[in-house]
């Protein structure tokens, strides 16, 4: 069995003293294993993994799925509290990142250093590609960017050291569990492209997937770009999304308008289960 718990995401659910914020942290737990998959911008995430009983103790590893602070920051009051768990992250992640308009910069990045994440971790893992991590579970990155039509939006940029450039978020990591029905894949922002991630995915690991979870970053797409992306999951043999975050409120109603797709939106405290 494969659960997995949505700890911080933008909208609540019918749990309504749970604290929902614009992030996202989803906590994932197999027979074997036990994953935070992100952690929200802050400390309201613990507060809601207390109130739906989530044993943080007991976690193996913590994953970051790219370095934006609605993801990653969330680890500073984690690891302030003591829990040091062997951590995982892509290349790139501490290339501090920032949003650009209006003759302005605005930070977004994780807010924490490499030295502290391994002052506050048991060991430190970059996954350069396709990492496994448990018989079943692989943690993919450096995505094949195979469809033209999904762009990262010209706003995102990072420092390299010497200068501003155009981020392609090299630094994005999805994970991917084997069930006997297919993949489940968890993303956090999915700004490399959902399509690219999962064709990704796919291709390497030469299996179907049956399910993706998490934020597809739909909110600034086209509805072309949507149904094009829904009809590709679709030949994929994809049959249940479970989304959130940054997927939008538009693409959601596009993608609950097809019949041949099963979807739901996963607000703090819901859960699926595998």
């Amino acid at each position: 069995m494969v659960k997995i718990r949505t700890l911080m995401e933008n909208l609540s659910s019918e749990h309504k003293s749970l604290i929902a914020e614009h992030g996202l942290s989803f906590y994932i737990e197999t027979e074997k294993v036990k994953i935070l998959f992100d952690f929200g911008a802050g400390a309201n995430t613990w507060e809601n993994a207390s109130k739906l009983n989530i044993p943080l103790d007991e976690i193996s590893y913590f994953v970051f799925s790219h370095s934006h602070y609605d993801h990653a920051a969330g680890f500073i009051p984690l690891a302030e509290q003591g829990y040091q768990k062997i951590v995982i992250h892509g290349p790139e992640f501490f290339q501090e990142k920032y949003a650009v308009g209006e003759n302005k910069y605005t930070y977004l990045g994780c807010g924490f250093t490499e030295a502290y994440l391994k002052q506050h971790s048991r060991e430190e893992i970059v996954c350069e590609g396709t990492c496994q991590i448990d018989d079943n579970i692989h943690i993919i990155g450096r995505f094949d960017r195979t469809h033209d039509f999904e762009q990262v939006p010209a706003r995102f940029v990072k420092d390299t050291g010497d200068g501003m450039v155009h981020d392609q978020f090299d630094d994005e990591i999805c994970l991917a569990i084997d069930t006997p029905e297919g993949l489940v894949v968890i993303v956090g922002c999915s700004h490399p492209g959902i399509m690219n991630m999962l064709s990704t995915v796919k291709n390497r690991l030469n299996r179907p997937i049956r399910a993706v979870i998490g934020g597809t970053h739909l909110v600034e797409a086209s509805e072309e770009r949507v149904k094009k992306s829904i009809e590709e999951m679709k030949s994929m043999g994809i049959v249940l999304l479970g989304i959130n975050h940054c997927s939008g409120a538009a693409a959601e109603q596009i993608i609950r308008e097809d019949a041949k797709i099963s979807s739901c939106h996963l607000g703090v405290g819901d859960c699926l289960i595998f």
